[in-house]
């Protein structure tokens, strides 16, 4: 059974979900690419009202440019849906708030999730924190991927996801995309809850 990296807690009815058309890359929408897109990553509009991966340059340490500041929307596709790739259009998740458990926030090489320094382990002292669109380990290939914490990384096995930021980063103009509310699980398979659409 495939890994769930995305699961909604609010209900789906009540949550509008539009597809927007893929700009990007569109290797990235087939499954079976390395970096292929995740359920749960956050895409950007671009200038067409269509959707892009958008990554910041390093992993998040709490530098302003390792967060972006243009907003994020969840990618959301559910199981079996094939006019993702024949019509290159994705769901994303653009109305909140909501709740959802998700894998796709910021990890060490070794999938263990990690605060906004890139170094300190997440814990449940982190409920509460604000969250912002920065660059993660895709969190089925993590192990995969070579680059340092904190440092440059290149694209492969990495996915636009969610991190904590700190008050300088949001002040800056970070994209504040909610706030961690649950924190479930151990090691490389815990999740953490977002309220989304929450300063």
């Amino acid at each position: 059974m495939a890994t769930q990296t995305f699961e909604l807690v609010s209900p789906f009815l009540s949550i509008y979900a539009p597809s927007r058309t893929f700009s990007g890359n569109s290797s990235l929408l087939k499954g079976q690419t390395d970096n292929a897109l995740v359920t749960g990553e956050l895409l950007s509009y671009d200038a067409n009202y269509g959707v892009t991966r958008t990554l910041p340059a390093n992993f998040n340490n709490g530098d302003a440019a390792d967060a972006n500041s243009v907003p994020g929307f969840v990618y959301f596709s559910e199981t079996g849906r094939g006019d993702i790739i024949t019509g290159g259009k994705v769901p994303v998740l653009q109305f909140g708030p909501y709740e959802a458990d998700t894998m796709v926030f910021q990890r060490a090489a070794n999938g263990a999730l990690l605060a906004g320094d890139d170094n300190s382990a997440l814990s449940t002292s982190h409920i509460g924190a604000t969250v912002g669109v920065v660059a993660v380990r895709n969190p089925i290939k993590f192990a995969l991927n070579t680059e340092a914490a904190g440092a440059a990384h290149n694209s492969h096995y990495v996915v636009a996801g969610l991190g904590i930021i700190d008050a300088a980063q949001a002040a800056a103009g970070c994209f504040v995309a909610g706030r961690i509310s649950r924190i479930t699980g151990t090691g490389a398979n815990m999740k953490v809850r977002i309220l989304f659409g929450i300063n």
